[in-house]
C-alpha cells in the first residue's frame, strides 16, 4: 500500500544566504505558528559561507517532517537565476504561498490562521499583506512600516507606488496557482513583481496587523546593496521602467495613470538612498548623468522632469542659481520675476539681496484678496502678467511646483524659465 500524500495548506518559502546572524530567529516565527490548517516549510539556502547551513540542518533534524532543505553548492543568485521561480515555487504543494526571507522574522503566533481565514472566506482576493515593523540594525531603531492605513482592500495606486506604505516580503500571503503561472517579465524585484502581477489576478488586501519584523540594510540584504552600490541602484531604475512598459502592456493598461509616479519615485529612492544627508546642485547634475549613462538615455524624458522638479530641493540651490544664472543676467538688464509667494520665494530674495539683486515682482497662480506686495515688490497673478522678450521667470516653490513647471512651458511666449 503507497502511503497517501499528506495535505498542505500553506507553503512556508524561505530563501538564505549568509543569515546566520539571524536565521534562528526566521525558523522559531515559522515553528510557533498555530491554526487549523497543515503546512510546510522550504528553504532554499544559496551556498551561504557563514554558519547558516549548519542551523539550517539543525532544525531539519528536528522537524524533519515540517521543513525541506534545498542546499546550494554554487551560488545561483550571483550567476542571474531566480531563486523562488526556479526552485521553490514548483515544490510548493500549498493552496497558499507565505513569505519570508532568512534576515526577518515573524512575531505573532497566529499570522498564518488569520490570513488563511481571510483567503479562505474571500476567493476574491488573490493576495493579502499585513503591517509590519522596520528594524534598523545599525542604530536600534525599531517603527512601524505603514500609518495611517487601515485593514482593507489595496487601490490600484497603492498596489503600483506604495503611497500609504510598501509592505514586506514576510508579510506575503498569496493562492500558490496564480503565483506559478506568473509570467517572466523581470520585474526589478521580486516582491514588487508578485504584488503587481497578483493585482490582475484578482483583489489585493492589507491587514493592520504587526506580525512581523523586517531588518532594514541588514547585512547581505538587497537594500544594504542598493545603499552602497550606485551601479546597483541606477541599474534598479533601468529595470523599474523596463518591467512597468512590459507590466502596462500585460495589464491591458489598468495602471498607466500611476507609472509616472512610479518612476519619480524610484529616482527619488536613488538620491535619498545615496545622499541621505542632502545633495548640492553639483551632485544633483552628477547623479542624474550618471543615471542617463547607466540606463543608455532610456529615462531622459524622466530624468529631465526629475530634474526641473527636484532641483530645488539641493541644499545650496538659491546660491549656486544666482550666482551662476542671475547675476549675469541682471547685469545684462534682464528683468526678474518670481514665482511664487511663499516660504522658498523669500528664501530666493534673501540671497537675492546678498548679492545686490533686485527683482520686478512675483507671480502667483491667483492672488489672495488684499495682497497687493511682499517685501515691497508687487505681486501679480498668472492672468493679469503680461510677458516679454527680455523676462525671466524664477520658480520658487515646492508645493505645486510641477503643475506651474508644466503651466509655464505650455504658454508660448513665456519660454525664459531659470
Amino acid at each position: 500500500m503507497f502511503e497517501k500524500e499528506k495535505v498542505v495548506d500553506i507553503s512556508i518559502l524561505c530563501k538564505t544566504y549568509n543569515h546566520e546572524k539571524y536565521v534562528r530567529k526566521t525558523l522559531e516565527g515559522f515553528m510557533m505558528q498555530k491554526g487549523d490548517f497543515e503546512y510546510e516549510i522550504l528553504i532554499h539556502d544559496d551556498a551561504s559561507t557563514d554558519g547558516t547551513r549548519k542551523i539550517l540542518k539543525e532544525y531539519k533534524n528536528k522537524y524533519p517532517d515540517k521543513i525541506t532543505l534545498i542546499l546550494q553548492e554554487e551560488n545561483q543568485y550571483s550567476q542571474g537565476i531566480e531563486i523562488y521561480r526556479t526552485f521553490l515555487y514548483p515544490l510548493a504543494k500549498g493552496k497558499y504561498i507565505a513569505l519570508c526571507e532568512g534576515d526577518d522574522f515573524w512575531i505573532y503566533g497566529r499570522k498564518l490562521q488569520k490570513q488563511y481565514e481571510l483567503m479562505e472566506a474571500n476567493p476574491n482576493i488573490s493576495l493579502c499583506y499585513h503591517n509590519a515593523l522596520v528594524y534598523r540594525e545599525e542604530t536600534d531603531y525599531l517603527q512601524l512600516n505603514v500609518f495611517n492605513h487601515p485593514s482593507g482592500y489595496i487601490e490600484d495606486k497603492d498596489i503600483i507606488c506604495t503611497t500609504k506604505g510598501w509592505y514586506p516580503t514576510a508579510s506575503f500571503f498569496g493562492r500558490t496557482d496564480y503565483i506559478k503561472e506568473q509570467p517572466e517579465l523581470k520585474a526589478a524585484t521580486v516582491d514588487e513583481g508578485l504584488r503587481t502581477y497578483m493585482a490582475c489576478k484578482g483583489d489585493l488586501y492589507f491587514i493592520n496587523g504587526a506580525w512581523s519584523v523586517y531588518r532594514e540594510f541588514a547585512s547581505g540584504s538587497w537594500n544594504e546593496k542598493y545603499r552602497k552600490d550606485k551601479t546597483l541602484a541606477s541599474k534598479y531604475i533601468e529595470d523599474i521602467v523596463s518591467y512597468f512598459t512590459k507590466f502596462d502592456d500585460y495589464s491591458k493598461n489598468r495602471f498607466s495613470d500611476h507609472l509616472h509616479t512610479k518612476y519619480m519615485q524610484a529616482v527619488r529612492r536613488f538620491f535619498g538612498v545615496n545622499f541621505g544627508c542632502g545633495y548640492t546642485v553639483e551632485q544633483f547634475e552628477d547623479g542624474l548623468e550618471e543615471l542617463r549613462s547607466a540606463s543608455g538615455h532610456s529615462i531622459a524624458h524622466i530624468l529631465e522632469e526629475f530634474h526641473d522638479e527636484y532641483i530645488i530641493w539641493s541644499i545650496d540651490y538659491y546660491e549656486y542659481t544666482v550666482k551662476n544664472k542671475i547675476n549675469e543676467l541682471f547685469h545684462n538688464g534682464y528683468k526678474l520675476y518670481i514665482y511664487g509667494a511663499g516660504a522658498e520665494a523669500v528664501k530666493a530674495v534673501v540671497v537675492l539681496m546678498r548679492w545686490g539683486i533686485n527683482i520686478d515682482g512675483f507671480i502667483v497662480t491667483k492672488k489672495k484678496d488684499g495682497m497687493e506686495t511682499l517685501l515691497g515688490y508687487p505681486i501679480h497673478s498668472i492672468e493679469e502678467m503680461k510677458f516679454f522678450d527680455n523676462m525671466y521667470i524664477w520658480p520658487c516653490l515646492i508645493d505645486g511646483r510641477e503643475e506651474v513647471l508644466e503651466t509655464l512651458n505650455n504658454l508660448p511666449f513665456c519660454k525664459n524659465l531659470i
